[in-house]
């Protein structure tokens, strides 16, 4: 399948390598040249295992390609977009840089082409999205789909070729014909959903991860001071039956700005726009800032 990914830091470029060990014939798009000449001499971005590898066998065995040249998305049955999303230092994603670059393929994308989305946006963006194109290229037939990153440093191409399952979320049949052709030679086990059901997942996730990590440095914190040891009580909860061995339940150090921070900041925000109480959401992040003094604390 031709396959164009657009945005090419640590989330793209995985994708498109990823996508050409699988067979498909995959060009790599992004506006800055720098990446693109280091990309082509089969140099990432960003460290990852295994990835330069990864991309300088597919580019001898030449299903990858990297270009700035975004006229080559009307070539694509599928168009990738895979930006890793600016945030702030007060965890404020960049999303019009997004939309500005997606905006880009707007004048290439041919009819019947599937754009598919994967940068970390807050819900309800594809449908901006959408809508925009609507707008700019009327009566041109162009499928919406979502599905959310699932990037874990260090284990990136491990997650990707073999994943726990894959969400996606369509908007028509044509859409989930061809990503289930795109994913066919990776997996099969896909939750298909509506665009924004697969858009919150990603939020709800995160943010059940974010308030795991807080929960733990708070109870941890309680345990300093009653003379209970926090990695005997994290065993004896991921013992329970109802919690796990894999829960996220580890005390200490409190997360950092990006994807767990950047999905609390959306849901927040959410919330604030639509008049919503979410205290427990609106609570992660103070909890979180606040642990992150407790060095001093303990050398206090």
């Amino acid at each position: 399948m031709r396959v164009v990914v657009q945005g090419l830091w640590h989330l793209g470029t995985v994708t498109a390598a990823c996508l050409a060990e699988a067979g498909h014939q995959v060009v790599g798009l992004d506006h800055d040249t720098t990446t693109i000449a280091r990309l082509g001499q089969g140099q990432a971005p960003v460290s990852e295992p295994g990835l330069n590898d990864l991309i300088a066998r597919n580019l001898a065995a030449g299903r990858l390609s990297f270009t700035t040249d975004v006229t080559m998305a009307a070539k694509a049955e599928v168009v990738w977009v895979a930006h890793d999303t600016p945030v702030d230092s007060e965890d404020r994603a960049d999303v019009d840089f997004v939309t500005a670059q997606v905006q880009r393929l707007f004048p290439h994308l041919s009819a019947g082409t599937v754009l598919l989305i994967s940068a970390q946006m807050p819900v309800g963006t594809t449908t901006k999205i959408e809508e925009a194109f609507r707008l700019t290229r009327p009566g041109v037939a162009v499928s919406f789909a979502c599905s959310p990153e699932n990037l874990r440093l260090g284990k990136a191409i491990q997650v990707f070729t073999q994943p726990d399952r894959v969400v996606v979320g369509v908007r028509d049949d044509i859409a989930k014909t061809r990503i289930t052709s795109l994913l066919a030679p990776i997996t099969d086990r896909i939750e298909w959903m509506s665009v924004e059901s697969a858009e919150m997942t990603k939020h709800a996730i995160n943010a059940f991860l974010a308030v795991s990590v807080t929960f733990a440095n708070e109870i941890a914190t309680i345990c300093e001071q009653v003379g209970a040891d926090a990695k005997e009580v994290e065993r004896g909860l991921k013992t329970e039956s109802r919690i796990g061995p894999r829960a996220y339940l580890a005390p200490g150090a409190s997360f950092a700005g990006g994807t767990l921070a950047r999905d609390i900041a959306f849901l927040s925000s959410i919330g604030q726009a639509r008049g919503l109480e979410l205290p427990l959401v609106s609570s992660v992040r103070a909890s979180n800032q606040w642990h992150k003094h407790w060095p001093r604390r303990r050398l206090a």
